[in-house]
Order: structure tokens, then C-alpha cells, then sequence
């Protein structure tokens, strides 16, 4: 449990309004005494002109206190044609204090352990372009659709998705601490789930940020990047339906190679479909798998369906064999990533052999990604989440195979 993050009245946080409110000229003297002379600046020494600058204590956690979050706004300064603001009256403790400027698209903070006797402490900020910054919280699904993700000391603050992936768009360049928790309203009470010092600007990469419980990031695999092109992939298609796959280097955007598929349709028939799909070895049990997320992009506006096949018949290896369970997703031409959660998957139906999640989860034997006929889809990094790896070798019970007669056809 960690403490709630603002713990300074605003009694003790007057300056602001002294500053603010006594008709002083921001920069107007760099000589008050019990004060903090700011400087901000570009790299080049440039003075940074009408910037907004924000102090805030250093415990300061967006997100984690309503009344910090009403206090925040209210510590604003402006700089002058100088680049300066006189930061006045300022109680004793340790700040970061940010400058930042939307319409210049300009950000830069530093930290101050700021000593009340001393009569005025000189602060340089150096600002610059900020950067993104995206990566993963290990939280199980519960935890995770409450959780915030903030950054000490400054006003950022994001959500994550049911994969427990978050980004922040422009977060100042320095060195920050990222920190995930959860905060309960009802029980007043903050509970921390991870923190990780990252130097921002210094280190980028999507996907390459961890925090959270050690065990369950563990608990996370790339199923498939491309990267070794799509020979684990086998393509395969209705009676009047036809489907190509190879890897693609123009990934559109993507970086190096990503999967690439045609479906064609040879006749009229409404139940044509095709699909590629990736043989686990054996029977997996997912019943702990808490989502798996991927990146696709089609050439035109249509469908796609994700989904857990189990072959009914161990001896064919044709799709008309599998029972499954799925989701499907409408895809644009841009890329886009996509989430499948076992909970959302449809619920059973006579519709090409979905018997539901329960009924397949405990002996899936491929993942497949079915195509909408007519239309070109483009996929890549496939990961998982809740398990280091599928073990096919696991025990299964006899019974994991269905009888024939259990499938249904595709449509």
C-alpha cells in the first residue's frame, strides 16, 4: 500500500497565489529572497519564452488523490521573453517543477530539493520535443480494468487496455519513475502494483517497458512476429475458396516482416471461407489464458475472425474437422491492434462450429485467423498473455477429443 500521493495542504502551497496574485511580473526580479529563479531554456541556451511552468512535491501521483488533482492547476507560471519566472515564498521540501508548451510542442522538468533559508536557488529547465512512451503492466484482468498508470511527480496519467498495454503520447525527456496502482475510493486507499525508472527520450521500443508482479510478466510470449517468415502457417480453404499467404516486408508501416494473406472466392457460395493457421503440436490447455493481442490491417473494410480450433478427427488435418471458438473483428486498412479476451469470445452457436470457450479452452489444437473473401489481410506480432509458453506435452485426458459427430460446418 502506498500513502495518498499529495500531502501538502494548500496552506502550504500559498506561494502560488503570491506569485500569482500579488500583481508581480513573472521574472520581474531574480533577487527575492526564499525563492526559486527559473531559467527555461532550449538546448541551445535559446531562452524559452511564454512557457508554462507547473511545481508540484515530488510525491505528487496523478491520479491518486482528488484533492491533488484539484490543487495542480491552481500552481501555474508563465515565463517571461527571458525565459524566466520567479518562483516566491516557497515552503521548504523537494518539487519537480515542469515547463512545457502545447502549441510549441515543448516539455522539460527537473527536481528540486529546495531549502527554505536559502535565500535564492537558481533552476535551470531545459526543454525540448517530448516523447512516447508505451509498455506493459503484469495485472491479472480484474486488477488490471481499474489500474492507472502515472508518472511521479508530474500530471501524466493513462489507462491500460485488457492486455494491461499503455502509452503515453508526449511525456517530457529525463529520467522518471513509472508507477502502476490501483485506487480504491470506497476503501480511501492506494495499492501500488509496480514502479520502474526509465530514462525518457534515452530508451524507446513499444512493448519493451515491464512493471507489475514478476511472476505474471513471466507469464507472456511473442507467439509469432514473421520475423522467420510463415512456414508454421498453413493456408487453408472451402471446397470453392482459394487462399495465398507468403511474408510481406511492405508491412505499411510495420517494421520487418509480417504475414500476408488473399482469400479468393471461386464461386458464389455464402459459406465459402479461408484461413490460416498455426498447429500447437498437440493438445493445449488455455484455461489460465488471459488474452492474446495482435496487429492486423486489411486491404479493404471487412471482417476477420480469430480463433481456438480443436481438430475433432486427430487423423485429417482438413478445417472441416475443427470445432472452435472465436471472435470477430472488423478491420480497416489501416493498421490496428486488436484484443481477444477469452470472456468476449462469442458465445456457441451453429456458426461455423462454435461450440464456445469452455468447450475448447481445456484442448485447443491451432490458432487459426480467417479472412473475408474477396480481401487481402496483412498480420503481425501475435503475443500472449498468461502464459510463458503453450505445452502441447501437458497431460490431456482421452477425453479432450470429441466425437465427429460433434462438428459442425463452417459457414
Amino acid at each position: 500500500m502506498i500513502k495518498q500521493a499529495w500531502t501538502y495542504s494548500l496552506a502550504a502551497l500559498a506561494f502560488c497565489y503570491v506569485a500569482c496574485d500579488s500583481g508581480q511580473t513573472a521574472g520581474s526580479s531574480m533577487e527575492t529572497e526564499n525563492s526559486i529563479a527559473v531559467l527555461v531554456q532550449l538546448a541551445d541556451g535559446t531562452p524559452a519564452a511564454s512557457m508554462e511552468v507547473l511545481v508540484r512535491p515530488e510525491s505528487y501521483l496523478s491520479g491518486a488523490s482528488d484533492l491533488g488533482s484539484d490543487s495542480l492547476y491552481q500552481l501555474r507560471f508563465e515565463t517571461d521573453e527571458k525565459g524566466r519566472v520567479v518562483l516566491t515564498d516557497v515552503p521548504s521540501g523537494s518539487y519537480v517543477i515542469e515547463a512545457r508548451s502545447d502549441v510549441k510542442n515543448l516539455k522539460g522538468f527537473e527536481k528540486i530539493a529546495y531549502v527554505e533559508a536559502d535565500t535564492t536557488t537558481p533552476l535551470t529547465v531545459e526543454v525540448s520535443e517530448p516523447s512516447k512512451v508505451s509498455g506493459h503492466v503484469g495485472l491479472p484482468q480484474l486488477i488490471r480494468r481499474s489500474a492507472t498508470v502515472s508518472v511521479q511527480g508530474l500530471d501524466y496519467q493513462v489507462p491500460m487496455d485488457s492486455t494491461g498495454y499503455f502509452e503515453f503520447e508526449s511525456l517530457p525527456n529525463g529520467n522518471v519513475e513509472i508507477v502502476a496502482f490501483v485506487n480504491d475510493e470506497e476503501k480511501d486507499s492506494i495499492t501500488e502494483y509496480g514502479r520502474i525508472a526509465m530514462n525518457v527520450g534515452g530508451q524507446s521500443g513499444e512493448g519493451e517497458l515491464y512493471l507489475g508482479d514478476s511472476a505474471y510478466v513471466k507469464k507472456y510470449f511473442v507467439f509469432d512476429d514473421f520475423e522467420n517468415g510463415i512456414a508454421s502457417w498453413v493456408p487453408t480453404a472451402s471446397k470453392n475458396g482459394e487462399v495465398k499467404v507468403n511474408a510481406d516486408s511492405a508491412g505499411f508501416g510495420r517494421k520487418g516482416l509480417v504475414a500476408h494473406f488473399v482469400c479468393k472466392r471461386d464461386s458464389a457460395a455464402e459459406w465459402d471461407w479461408a484461413l490460416i493457421g498455426r498447429e500447437l503440436g498437440g493438445f493445449v490447455d488455455m484455461s489460465e489464458l488471459d488474452s492474446i493481442r495482435f496487429w492486423a490491417r486489411g486491404s479493404v473494410k471487412s471482417r476477420i475472425s480469430f480463433a481456438f480450433d480443436v481438430l475433432v478427427n486427430t487423423d485429417s488435418v482438413t478445417s472441416a474437422d475443427n470445432i472452435k471458438s472465436w471472435r470477430h473483428f472488423e478491420v480497416d486498412t489501416a493498421w490496428t491492434r486488436y484484443t481477444v479476451v477469452p470472456s468476449e469470445l462469442d458465445t456457441a452457436d451453429s456458426n461455423g462450429g462454435n461450440v464456445g470457450w469452455d468447450a475448447v479452452k481445456k484442448r485447443v489444437t491451432k490458432i487459426s485467423i480467417f479472412g473475408a473473401m474477396g480481401t487481402e489481410v496483412w498480420v503481425d506480432d501475435i503475443e500472449v498473455f498468461g502464459y510463458g509458453i503453450f505445452d502441447p506435452y501437458a497431460p490431456v485426458s482421452k477425453k479432450s477429443a470429441l466425437k465427429k459427430s460433434d462438428s459442425k460446418k463452417k459457414d
